[in-house]
C-alpha cells in the first residue's frame, strides 16, 4: 500500500534546497532528514529527492568514500534567485518591458537598495 502525500509535488526538494543552504557545507542524508520538522520524510524519500536535485543540477554530491556521501547546494539562495531571473531575461523578447516591470513591482526600500547599488558600481567602474 502506498503512503499518503503530504506534502505537495515539488515540495520536499525545495525543502532539501532550503536546507543545505541554510547549513552551507556539504551535509549527508542523515543530516538533512534530521533537519525536517514533521513529518519527517523517510531517509530513502531523501535521497530520492537528492537524486533528482542532482540531475537537475541544483545539487552537488561529494563522495568522502562508498559509504561517506555528503550534499550541497549547488548556488545560495540570493545566486539562485539571480540565474532565476538572467534565465528569465533571457528567454523574453522585450528585456527592457521585463526590466521596468520587475522595477515598478518593487517597494521603495528595494527601489533605494538597487539604486545605492548601481551608484556604487558606477564608481567603482
Amino acid at each position: 500500500m502506498s503512503g499518503t502525500r503530504s506534502r505537495g509535488r515539488g515540495e520536499l526538494e525545495g525543502e532539501v534546497l532550503t536546507i543545505l543552504r541554510a547549513r552551507g557545507v556539504p551535509v549527508g542524508a542523515a543530516d538533512i532528514q534530521e533537519a525536517f520538522t514533521e513529518p519527517t520524510p523517510a531517509y530513502t524519500t531523501i535521497l530520492t529527492a537528492l537524486d533528482r536535485l542532482i540531475e537537475k543540477g541544483e545539487v552537488l554530491r561529494h563522495a568522502e568514500s562508498p559509504r561517506k556521501v555528503r550534499f550541497a547546494a549547488r548556488l545560495s539562495a540570493a545566486e539562485n534567485a539571480s540565474d532565476s531571473m538572467h534565465r528569465a531575461l533571457e528567454k523574453t523578447d522585450d528585456r527592457q518591458a521585463a526590466l521596468l516591470q520587475f522595477a515598478g513591482d518593487l517597494d521603495p526600500d528595494d527601489v533605494e537598495m538597487l539604486r545605492a547599488a548601481l551608484t556604487k558600481k558606477r564608481r567603482s567602474s
